[in-house]
């Protein structure tokens, strides 16, 4: 039987965070076990956090390890978990407690109204982000704005990594994704599922910043800007181009 859900959790030096994880979503999901993955894609993490990946999925079959190898970002990850996953529906969420696995079956359901992609949205009425600091927390809402408004990305939200969408979206729009950063890698899958006319939404979410004693934070916002802006301009010019040629 195909499984329906696949949740990707990108993890990095997360060792003492797997087993929560894998705790929460389970109680989350105790429903359809028996129709779903969970895969943790490692980045060659030196702290054993892919060992303790295989420990726990001797007792939980639906935990598998992705090994993506080289850290090359946290896009790359999510790449790297969406081709090895075999469900229906493919859900993303971090190892951290910033965000919650009943956001994700709530993603879930609304995916099951007929989206294609839905995003947990931070920024939407009775959404919220939480311990975010003043510089991370206007950065986000800026870039967001230039997707909106450079981009054509209708979303108040298109960075957050916590999201879900339907295999074949991933499959239209797989060779158009050479980014390998965040948020770069999810702010390309947006606009390509915009571009290929798919059925977005967002739902509002609530987001945690990661608690004290968790690890530390893996995305480094003076390395991940110049990408961005590169990106930006090379999708903006994209757009335009796609507008020229439908109108004429």
């Amino acid at each position: 039987m195909p499984l329906e859900l696949s949740i990707i959790v990108p993890v990095y030096n997360e060792r003492k965070n797997i087993e929560p994880t894998v705790t929460k979503i389970v109680d989350c999901f105790s429903n359809q076990l028996d129709r779903m993955e969970i895969l943790f894609v490692d980045d060659d993490s030196p702290d054993g956090t892919a060992e303790e990946v295989l420990r726990i999925s001797k007792s939980i079959e639906q935990v598998r390890l992705v090994k993506n190898g080289l850290k090359e970002g946290l896009g790359s990850a999510h790449k790297a978990g969406y081709e090895a996953a075999e469900g229906e529906y493919i859900l993303t969420i971090d190892a951290d407690f910033s965000q919650s696995p009943q956001d994700l079956l709530n993603i879930k359901n609304k995916i099951d109204e007929g989206y294609d992609l839905v995003i947990g949205s931070r920024y939407m009425r009775d959404g919220d982000q939480i311990g975010k600091s003043f510089l991370k927390d206007s950065g986000s809402r800026f870039i967001n704005y230039v997707c909106r408004y450079l981009l054509g990305v209708k979303l108040k939200d298109c960075t957050h990594g916590c999201r879900g969408f339907r295999r074949d979206v991933f499959e239209k729009i797989k060779d158009k994704l050479d980014t390998k950063g965040h948020p770069s890698f999810v702010i390309q899958f947006a606009f390509w599922s915009y571009a290929y006319k798919m059925r977005c939404t967002e739902i509002p979410v609530s987001f945690k910043e990661r608690p004290s004693g968790m690890g530390e934070s893996k995305i480094s916002i003076r390395k991940e800007v110049p990408p961005f802006l590169a990106l930006t301009a090379r999708l903006f010019f994209t757009r335009i181009a796609q507008k020229f040629n439908v109108s004429n």
